[in-house]
This record gives structure tokens, C-alpha cells and sequence, in this order.
């Protein structure tokens, strides 16, 4: 039988399975993918977009279109509900892979920080399988996949046509590689980073704590730049400068798009291992790895950086436990380096009980101590209530799964949110009773220069 025969053949099926169901099935064509950057991909195909690479590992998703969308109430059951709804999908779709592909498809997305927090465009929660996804898992495995929803009254044949003739056209592509646009452009050296208003609100955050009404919190602040950046080099300064993180972008049609390179993993499942990642504590790079190893020391003894890490440790373990995650014993805690800026870090790895799925963690971990404080929802209202702005999708969850319910999650950090010509970027710090305003502002802006270079090279 022709490939187009085989791909009728499951579209005949799926139209039968929505005909007895009543509802839509999902039909799926992978085929095998060559070299490609998928930056470039990701860009060649439009809004609406989505973007995530981690260059370090190979890994990355570039997606367009939405044939399916998963989008949750503003609630805090929002989790539960994109599992729920993951586990239905799973049960509707219907996958063919030709040539040897691997056929599993992966949806792509991500949620607010708080189910209030919203921006236009970027709701509480939104993940999306893509009409049109070349997804890397490692130099030796890239794939296309096309996706449609298919009524009870489709035509088999139609259907089969239009999933190869998206494929055909997406083998056609041949965007060159995004690189960065190195200028003399110095508009953003001249920045002010003054915030007095930020500086207050540490300040009452510490009188919180010593008063014993919180115990950590993490406050945020906004910086506007009136500079619209040419997406592309933005995106390939940042992934050639941070490649050990998460490099995202997600593009919605009217013009927004929210970007960053986070370094800070939320959950990652494979079958039942489990891993996330402590990560608080902050110090400047050296500028020399003799300096880099004697500003680590300094770290990993300073008694305000510690105790911050530790809460972050100890209540993500509590959770996972409280959950009835197996805990592996626990790792050293060590040092992350980053571009500019020392990060403690405690990898935590956990068995899942059987039938967790990675939006089922998420949900149990978010919002970490490292992103809101403790206790959680008292901290959550206090950041609400205060930071004069609407996080929105910053320090949410943003990341992929496939309908098993792997996949894996960051938390986005270091990251801006482009509308019209302003940039918005945003940064906070977490807040202990030991913590002085002044070096919580230098934090912040240590956590702004993630992108504040980049903004600069194109």
C-alpha cells in the first residue's frame, strides 16, 4: 500500500471512531525531518508561534498553528484540568509515522503564574498541539509532524491530501541559520536601573518576615525599554550566549510575544523518575575562573544565600513527599554557572506514583518558594497585592508533553515580554530576614543583564 494509502487508511478509521463518539478524533503524520535550524523554522512560519530549544542538550520543538488547544479556567485547578483534558486527548488521536519516524507528538505551551495573572493573548493556561511542529530530540532523531482535527463527516481522502501537502511544503523550507546582528548599538548601557519603589518593597518585605507573618518571598520588577527587537538575532544572541537554558519564544497573532532564556527546571518526567531543581541564592560572575571559584566559595557560605536555598530544598522535597513521591537521597548542593551570575543548585530526583503525569507535578511544585515565598498562598497574595504590575506568564510554567504525560517544564525566568515598540523585562529576588534592599536591587539587575546585552546585538 502507497503512503498516502496507509495515512487514508487511519483517516477512514478516525472519521469512523468520531462518528461513534460524537466528537472530533486528532489525526497525526510524522515523517522523518533533515538538518535544520529550528530557530529559523520556527520564524519562517509565522505567528502563531512557539519556540524552545535547549542547545546544550540538542532538544528543540519549533511549532505553528494550533490544531488542538487545551486551555484551562482561571482557577487553581487549572492543572488538574489540562491533565484531565491531555488524558482525553490521548484517547482521540490517532498517529501514523512514515519512513521510521517517531511518531510521538508533543504539545507545547505554558500558564501564568497565578490563575489571575493574565496578559492578552497569554491566559492561565494554554497548551497547543501544532497544525505544523519539526520537533530535535537529538541530532540523530528530527522529525516533521502535522496534526488536524477530523469530524464525523470528513472525507478521508481530503484529509490525507492536506496532512502531506503540509508536510511536502514544510520539507521545501530552507531558512538559513539565525545568527545574532553584532552593531555598535550602546542604547541600553545608558538604561537607568533605579527603582525606588522596588527598594521600598524589599524594605516592607523584610518587616513582613522579622514580624513573622512570611517566611521568604520573592519580589519582582519590570523594566520597560522602548525598543522593539528584530526577534530573530534577538533569539540567536540569547541561545549562543545561554546555552546550558531553556531559550522560548511564543508568538501570538497580534503582534506579542513573550521570550527569555530561563536556567530554572520545574519538572521534567519520564515515565516515573521525576526531576526538578532547587535553585536560589545569587552571586556575580568573576572575571577569571580563579575569581569564579573563590565568589563560589563565598556562596556556598553565605548564611542569607543558604537559607533562602534552603527553604526552596526543603519545600520542594515536602511537596514531592507529601505527594507520595519516592525521594531519591538527597544531592549536594553545588553551584550553577551562568552567564554572569552564580546560582545554588540541588538537583531533586523522585519515583512518581504510577500514573503521573508531568502537568500533575506542575501543579504540585508551582509556584515554587524560589518564584513566590512561604507560606505559598500567603506569599502569592502579598506579591499580588504589591508588585505594581500583572505578571502574567513570567515566572509561570512553560514547557511540552506528549499524551503519555512526559515532558518537561521551566519556570520562566529571565525573560520579557515584546508589544509594540517596549520591551518589558523582568527579574526578581528572593527575600529573607536577612536580606538588605540595596543588594536585592544589584540582584535584579545581575538577573536583567540575562538580556539586556542581547537587546544591544541586534
Amino acid at each position: 500500500m502507497s503512503e498516502i494509502g496507509r495515512l487514508e487508511q487511519r483517516v477512514a478509521r478516525a472519521v469512523a471512531r468520531a462518528a461513534v463518539s460524537g466528537r472530533p478524533s486528532i489525526v497525526t503524520l510524522a515523517v522523518p525531518a533533515t538538518e535544520r535550524d529550528p530557530l529559523a523554522v520556527a520564524l519562517a512560519t509565522g505567528p502563531p508561534l512557539a519556540y524552545w530549544e535547549k542547545p546544550d542538550r540538542g532538544f528543540a520543538i519549533a511549532a505553528a498553528g494550533e490544531a488542538y488547544t487545551i486551555r484551562t479556567p482561571a482557577d487553581s485547578g487549572r492543572f488538574g484540568t489540562a491533565s484531565s483534558a491531555l488524558h482525553d486527548l490521548a484517547s482521540r488521536a490517532h498517529q501514523t509515522a512514515l519512513d521510521g519516524a517517531e511518531r510521538a507528538l508533543l504539545l507545547i505551551g505554558g500558564f501564568s503564574f497565578s490563575p489571575g495573572s493574565t496578559w492578552p493573548g497569554f491566559p492561565a493556561g494554554r497548551l497547543v498541539l501544532p497544525e505544523l511542529a519539526y520537533i530535535q530530540r537529538d541530532p540523530g532523531n528530527r522529525v516533521w509532524i502535522a496534526a488536524t482535527e477530523v469530524p464525523a463527516d470528513a472525507d478521508p481522502a481530503a484529509v490525507a491530501a492536506a496532512l502531506m501537502g503540509r508536510i511536502r511544503a514544510a520539507r521545501r523550507m530552507a531558512p538559513a541559520l539565525v545568527t545574532p546582528k553584532v552593531t555598535d548599538d550602546r542604547s541600553t548601557e545608558d538604561i537607568d536601573l533605579s527603582d525606588p519603589g522596588y527598594l521600598a518593597g524589599v524594605g516592607e518585605a523584610i518587616r513582613l518576615i522579622r514580624d513573622g507573618d512570611l517566611k521568604k518571598v520573592t519580589l519582582a520588577r519590570r523594566l520597560d525599554v522602548d525598543q522593539r527587537p528584530d526577534l530573530g538575532p534577538f533569539l540567536a544572541a540569547l541561545r549562543q550566549v545561554h546555552r546550558t537554558c531553556v531559550i522560548f519564544a511564543f508568538a501570538r497573532p497580534g503582534g506579542a510575544v513573550f521570550c527569555g532564556a530561563t536556567p530554572e527546571l520545574l519538572a521534567r518526567v519520564e515515565g516515573l523518575t521525576v526531576r526538578t531543581l532547587a535553585l536560589a541564592g545569587t552571586a556575580p560572575r568573576g572575571s577569571a575562573p580563579a575569581e569564579d571559584q573563590r565568589l563560589a566559595h563565598l556562596l556556598l557560605n553565605d548564611s542569607k544565600e543558604l537559607e533562602e536555598h534552603s527553604y526552596v530544598r526543603s519545600e520542594l522535597m515536602r511537596r514531592l513527599s507529601d505527594r507520595g513521591f519516592a525521594l531519591d537521597p538527597p544531592e549536594r548542593t553545588g553551584v550553577l554557572e551562568l552567564p554572569g551570575i552564580l546560582h545554588l543548585a540541588t538537583p531533586i530526583n523522585a519515583v512518581a506514583p504510577v500514573g503521573t503525569g508531568v502537568l500533575d507535578v506542575v501543579g504540585s511544585l508551582h509556584p515554587t518558594p524560589a518564584v513566590g515565598g512561604l507560606p505559598r498562598d500567603r506569599a502569592t497574595r502579598w506579591i499580588t497585592a504589591r508588585e505594581p504590575f500583572d505578571r502574567g506568564w513570567y515566572a509561570g510554567p512553560i514547557g511540552y508533553c506528549d499524551l503519555s504525560g512526559n515532558g518537561e517544564f521551566h519556570t520562566a525566568l529571565r525573560s520579557c515580554l515584546i508589544e509594540g515598540n517596549r520591551t518589558s523585562l523582568f527579574a526578581g529576588a528572593g527575600i529573607v530576614s536577612a536580606s538588605q534592599p540595596e543588594k536585592e536591587l544589584l540582584e535584579t539587575d545581575l538577573k536583567l543583564g540575562a538580556l539586556l546585552p542581547a537587546l544591544s546585538r541586534v
